[in-house]
């Protein structure tokens, strides 16, 4: 590996010479022209020259107006800055209209003028996106549609639509079918998740003295997932408590379940509080609260949800940053915006596997089959997303790549927090540390077909 330990599976580029993950996170960092918005009313920003012996004039300077991705206006910048100085200027764009519920944002990128040794002519060596004060909520109109019908039995709760048919199972309090249009969405309905199968920071004991999680058990390993292990957040057993069901006035329908995942015979332990409103369109809204209880690390891998998918949705897109691979303290590194990929294009080969794929700042994550029937995520807030073609356990146990089987499903992992990987021999920092706390996250899945 370029720029990794010996003896160990780190680096920035993968033994077949293509750029990994963290490649584009070391260039952003370093990258030579900084922009900053000083006035959005004037377009005026600021350019700092961060070359010790190059004029900006060397590098072409492109900016783009975008709205949620979408390019609206563009141009070329006459731009000389002499190195290590600073400048403002203004960019010609003109305001658009502004749409309710869309993001603006201002990218200046600055590009090769000509072929390099190292590089050909168009190669982008900086850029960043600027954040516009353009925004517009918006005023959602109810739409007035056949409210579904309840049907509940010992064993299961039934909840029908013109276009879909849900189950829940009430043994383990969550969905065993989701069917729109008659296509099976799932194999497993969300559960809560604190798990994910540990990263190579977290697998090797130079950070574990840095990792601080107070808890360690001889036998378990000697790394920092040790403590998360003994605890046992990698096999949380859920029991349900209470489930009711309710027909609003409105015409939704209401399940209410009341479960705790537990481990350690209950010395470790989550309670769970889900609250499920089904509408007549299908859309499922998940009021989900978390609280710790007993005993706990100081900080944990995740929290979120899991849901197996039905392993024909195997396609995805997302509004967040991409394309690459990002994690809280790596992303700053990927442009946000509108992608698409396959499930099985997002894997990453690590050496040694582990978790992998997760996509930061996520305003919506979509999977879909090639027949266009899809599940469509969003949040209450900026959220974590995920979707493997392995197991979270496969992923776990594995210490090899040929280990790796894709399985029956689709693993989609849905995080209202998530810790951050780390740097070689060096720890999550803590500001990018999930803590052991109550949890509220408002989680929207709406079936469509296109």
């Amino acid at each position: 590996f370029s720029m990794g330990i010996g003896g160990r599976t780190y680096g920035l580029v993968w033994p077949d010479r293509n750029p990994k993950p963290e490649l584009w996170q070391a260039k952003k960092s370093a990258q030579p022209v900084k922009v900053e918005l000083v006035d959005a009313a004037t377009g005026t920003v600021e350019v700092l020259n961060r070359y010790h012996f190059t004029n900006l004039n060397e590098l072409d300077a492109i900016w783009q107006l975008q709205a949620d991705g979408e390019i609206l206006q563009n141009g070329k910048l006459d731009l000389s800055l002499a190195p290590l100085q600073k400048a403002t200027m203004k960019i010609p764009f003109i305001k658009p209209q502004i749409q309710p519920g869309k993001e603006y944002r201002l990218l200046v990128s600055f590009r090769l003028k000509k072929d390099e040794s190292w590089a050909k002519k168009g190669h982008e060596v900086a850029w960043d996106q600027l954040e516009l004060p353009y925004k517009v909520a918006i005023n959602e109109i109810e739409k007035s549609t056949k409210a579904p019908a309840l049907l509940a039995t010992t064993e299961t709760i039934s909840v029908k639509g013109e276009k879909f048919n849900y189950t829940l199972d009430k043994s383990t309090g969550t969905f065993s079918s989701m069917q729109y249009q008659g296509k099976e969405l799932i194999n497993q309905g969300p559960v809560l998740n604190v798990w994910r199968a540990s990263i190579a920071n977290e697998r090797d004991d130079w950070t574990t003295g840095s990792a601080n999680t107070l808890i360690k058990t001889d036998g378990m390993g000697n790394d920092v997932a040790n403590g998360w292990r003994t605890v046992g957040l990698d096999r949380l057993i859920h029991k349900v408590d209470h489930i009711s069901t309710q027909n609003k006035p409105t015409g939704e329908v209401v399940i209410d379940v009341e479960e705790h995942a537990q481990a350690n015979d209950y010395g470790t332990a989550f309670m769970n509080h889900y609250i499920y409103t089904i509408n007549g369109d299908g859309e499922i809204t998940i009021n989900h609260t978390v609280t710790p209880w007993g005993l706990m690390p100081t900080w944990i891998p995740k929290v979120g949800i899991q849901l197996i998918l039905n392993p024909t949705l195997n396609k995805i897109a997302w509004y967040g940053r991409g394309p690459i691979e990002t994690y809280p303290d790596r992303k700053t590194g990927a442009k946000i915006g509108v992608y698409t990929s396959t499930v099985k294009d997002e894997y990453e080969p690590y050496v040694i596997p582990q978790d992998y794929g997760n996509k930061t700042d996520v305003r919506w994550f979509k999977v879909e089959s090639t027949e266009g029937i899809g599940l469509q995520i969003t949040g209450s807030e900026l959220f974590n997303c995920s979707a493997q073609e392995y197991s979270t356990e496969n992923l776990t146990r594995a210490t090899y790549t040929h280990q790796l089987k894709p399985f029956n499903g689709i693993t989609l992992n849905v995080d209202y927090a998530l810790s951050g990987v780390g740097c070689t021999a060096i720890s999550v920092l803590n500001k990018y540390r999930v803590t052991p706390q109550e949890y509220h996250f408002i989680t929207k899945l709406k079936p469509y077909k296109n």
